[in-house]
Formats: C-alpha cells, sequence, structure tokens
C-alpha cells in the first residue's frame, strides 16, 4: 500500500473513532510506530482536526464538529467527489497528489456527521482500483508549472530510437492510459507533439524566448486528426471475445458482432502509429484477424517473430 493510499485509509479509520493512541492505529495499519506518528502529523498539515491528549489514559482524538468549509452535500455527491480524487490518485505519479489527498481531506472535514457516517458505509461497497504501471516521473510538477507560466524548456528525453535533447514549449499535460504526457510545441520537428513524461530525464527553464501561439490541450485532443495526415486503412475481423477486450474498445470504441459471431472493424490510422497499434493489438492473439493494411501485418509478424527466437524449439 503507498502512503496516499494509507493515509486515505487512515482518513477513514479515524471517522469511527473518538480516541485512540498511536500504537493502536500503527497496529492496525500495519505500520511502525514512528510512521504513524509522520502520517498523523501529515493529516494535521492537511487540516484533519485532530487534538493530543497527554500522560496515561490519553491519545488522539477527532474534533468531529470542527467544518472547515459550509458545505451541503449528500452522501452520493460526496462519495463523487471522492472517487473523483481517488481515480486520479491511482496514477503511480501525479503532480497533484497532495492536493488532492488535501482535497478530499477538506471535503470530508467539511461535511455533517450523519453524512460521513453514510459516506463510510457507502465506500466500503466502492472502491476504485485499476493495474498502474509503475515507473518514475520526477519532472511532472516543473513540467506543469512551465506550461502554466508559458516558459520554454531544455529537455533530454528517452524515445523509441534513443536520447536526444530538444527545445521545447509545454501547453500542457493529460493523463492517458495509466501515463501522463505532455503537450509541447517541439522546435525540432517544427509541430505540436505529445511526449511520454516520464521519459524525460533532464529539464532546464528557458526564460527568454517568446511563446507560440497558445494551444488548448482539451481540444488538441479531441481533434488531433482533423488535420491532414498520411494514413492507412485498417481492417480486422474481431471474435466475439475480442470485441468485448479493453485494448479493442480504448482504440476503436464498441464492436459490433454479427451472426457469425465476429466483428468488423474498419478505420483509418496514422502511419506513423503502425507500430504502437502493432504492440496494442498482438497481445489479443487470435481474437483477431488483420486483413489490412499490410504494413500493421509486416509488423505484427516482426513482434510475434522476434518472441519465437527467443523460445528456440
Amino acid at each position: 500500500m503507498s502512503r496516499t493510499e494509507r493515509l486515505l485509509e487512515l482518513m477513514l479509520a479515524l471517522q469511527l473513532r473518538t480516541t485512540f493512541t498511536v500504537q493502536q492505529m500503527a497496529d492496525e495499519m500495519g505500520v511502525s510506530r514512528r510512521t504513524m506518528l509522520r502520517d498523523l502529523q501529515a493529516l494535521s498539515a492537511m487540516g484533519v482536526p485532530l487534538a493530543a491528549t497527554p500522560g496515561p489514559g490519553g491519545g488522539y482524538s477527532l474534533l468531529t464538529r470542527r467544518r472547515l468549509l459550509p458545505l451541503s452535500l449528500t452522501a452520493d455527491e460526496a462519495l463523487g467527489l471522492i472517487l473523483s480524487y481517488e481515480s486520479l490518485l491511482q496514477y503511480i505519479a501525479s503532480p497533484f497528489e497532495e492536493q488532492s489527498l488535501s482535497a478530499v481531506t477538506k471535503l470530508r472535514n467539511a461535511l455533517p456527521p450523519d453524512v460521513v457516517h453514510e459516506l463510510n458505509e457507502i465506500h466500503r461497497h466502492v472502491v476504485v482500483t485499476q493495474p498502474t504501471p509503475v515507473y518514475h516521473a520526477p519532472h511532472l510538477a516543473a513540467f506543469l508549472a512551465a506550461s502554466l507560466q508559458a516558459v520554454h524548456l531544455n529537455l533530454v528525453y528517452d524515445s523509441r530510437s534513443g536520447r536526444s535533447s530538444r527545445c521545447v514549449f509545454p501547453h500542457g499535460m493529460y493523463a492517458w492510459q495509466g501515463f501522463w504526457y505532455g503537450l509541447v510545441h517541439d522546435y525540432r520537428r517544427g509541430t505540436s507533439i505529445s511526449l511520454r513524461l516520464d521519459r524525460v530525464r533532464e529539464l532546464e527553464r528557458v526564460e527568454s524566448m517568446k511563446a507560440p501561439p497558445p494551444l488548448n490541450v482539451r481540444e488538441w485532443l479531441e481533434h488531433r486528426y482533423d488535420a491532414p495526415y498520411e494514413a492507412v486503412d485498417l481492417r480486422m475481423r474481431v471474435t466475439a471475445r475480442g470485441a468485448t477486450r479493453f485494448e479493442l474498445n480504448t482504440l476503436f470504441g464498441e464492436i459490433g458482432v454479427g451472426p457469425t459471431g465476429w466483428g468488423l472493424v474498419e478505420a483509418r490510422i496514422p502511419v506513423t502509429e503502425i507500430e504502437y497499434y502493432a504492440a496494442q493489438l498482438l497481445p489479443l492473439g487470435a481474437d483477431i484477424v488483420v486483413e489490412s493494411p499490410p504494413e500493421l501485418i509486416a509488423a505484427l509478424k516482426g513482434i510475434a517473430r522476434s518472441v519465437l527466437d527467443l523460445y528456440p524449439s
């Protein structure tokens, strides 16, 4: 369990107790007394109203009557907000981790006791979880700050073709399938592209350059394929089981299956993303049959052949 997850669980546990000792909570959460003290101090710094009583029989208590905000929310509305924050916290790295946890803390402290009790009951039956890739992305906060302040960046970046240095202007960032991406104007290519931010190895601000025209990240994502680009026609047959796979639904949306038990996918895909599509489709095995384009078929065969070469007969 990560520290963020532990603090969320600790915050929920505190709502159910009038008083408790550090050792009691440490034993319950499976951590040392020293770690529990640090966690309690962190929650207190975020706004959780904790009171300490010294001496024998003392301990900590939660000042449940204290409210930070005059909110009037139902348990369902509060749960919706909290689950939204928890969804964001599923990302192994985030520039908003501390702020999101603080927001959840303040939200719970602002709710009436009866709503908090109902929320705890609902929370026991609703969990937000998803497979999360493990990676290190130490430059997320610095990238976000540069995009907000319209400051250029010199990056050292690890791409599939190797490590390179480039000057970019950061427009913003977005999260997709467990990773954070940065939308940048790349001066080497002369266009706007997205970069995996966990592949940024070094980052340096460049203060003196003039910013290019602004670009809205949300609008770019919605219309990035509107402009002319080199593309090929994809035609692929899919089994009924394959039509329900997350990978295909993410790439192509809902896939209908006919009376024969097969579905059909027809789409236009960028030539520059052939290798990406091959990597996404190969795990589906015999649940798909790619009929075109030949470049994608060749890429699939290449990956499969590389795997087979690792296991000679």
